[in-house]
């Protein structure tokens, strides 16, 4: 595309008043009815078809002139969230008119607001979910990023079935997840707020969190890393886990040295300190502890 040309063009598209906007959303709606009349299995006469069929056209056309009359609005918005590094001006813009696009198939002219208050609403959703979508790509692992596609798959589904949108607990009998999890997913699946509207909440004494999804996802790793731990563990003989719980401090959330685990079991800490080495000797042959080497001081 050749960026200042498509600027230029679209800068000489005029705008329209209040009114026309009102006589074009009028028009594209009666255009849809027409659409739909014309699928049914409703009979109708040839003149009554023809003038359905010149209402679709004409309702086309109004949805045209709604969209491109409205495209500055979209560039001076994805200039507004343009971040470094991230995606093109040009993409930005692109996300944007399927944002526009979609506000011109919802908006409802009788409602009394104004078109452009309420596409910027469509615009900006569409732009941060482009960057949403961009940052996860890099920055989120891919058996997180997985869990994630999976758990909106779900909602989508449960969506449809139950007629609204489904709550923390029924998405976590629907995946299996915990709720907490659940949470957390959804959290990283959330759009990114543009730089400006940070800046802005900061300004008025919002409380935004800088980085919402490595948030998230931190709490997802940390999570897993206990399941699998846990399930490691729940492998070995009940002293040499109970040994090891204590040393890590699972059982009370405060490590305990060597000697203190010995002294609460009545052996010295040279047997302690065997049973400790045996038992990790036991994680780091099990499957689940592939990957966590760390953990375990090898």
């Amino acid at each position: 595309m050749d960026w200042d040309r498509y600027l230029a063009d679209i800068s000489r598209i005029p705008l329209l008043s209040r009114a026309e906007v009102h006589d074009a959303a009028e028009r594209y709606e009666r255009g849809e009815v027409a659409r739909a009349r014309l699928a049914s299995s409703e009979p109708l006469s040839r003149d009554v078809a023809d003038s359905l069929v010149r209402d679709v056209a004409d309702g086309g056309h109004a949805k045209h002139l709604l969209v491109t009359s409205n495209l500055r609005l979209v560039v001076a918005i994805a200039r507004r969230y343009r971040r470094r590094d991230m995606i093109a001006l040009s993409d930005l813009v692109q996300e944007g008119v399927f944002g526009l696009i979609r506000a011109v198939e919802k908006f409802d002219h009788r409602c009394g607001n104004t078109f452009s208050t309420y596409a910027t609403w469509w615009i900006r959703q569409a732009i941060s979910r482009a960057l949403a979508e961009q940052a996860r790509s890099v920055r989120v692992p891919k058996h997180i990023s997985d869990q994630v596609s999976g758990c909106l798959r779900v909602r989508d589904e449960l969506r449809g079935r139950l007629g609204h949108e489904p709550s923390v607990r029924e998405l976590a009998a629907a995946t299996g997840y915990d709720e907490a999890r659940v949470a957390v997913l959804l959290r990283c699946a959330a759009p990114a707020q543009p730089l400006h509207l940070v800046d802005e909440a900061s300004r008025y004494g919002e409380r935004t969190d800088a980085e919402p999804e490595q948030q998230a996802i931190a709490t997802i790793e940390r999570q897993q890393l206990r399941e699998r731990l846990g399930a490691a563990l729940a492998r070995l003989p009940a002293a040499h886990r109970a040994l090891v719980c204590e040393r890590v401090g699972w059982r009370d959330g405060t490590p305990h040295s060597l000697r203190t685990v010995a002294d609460e079991r009545g052996i010295s800490p040279d047997l302690a300190r065997r049973m400790e080495r045996d038992a990790l000797a036991m994680l780091r042959r099990q499957p689940q502890v592939d990957g966590l080497q760390e953990w375990l001081g090898s």
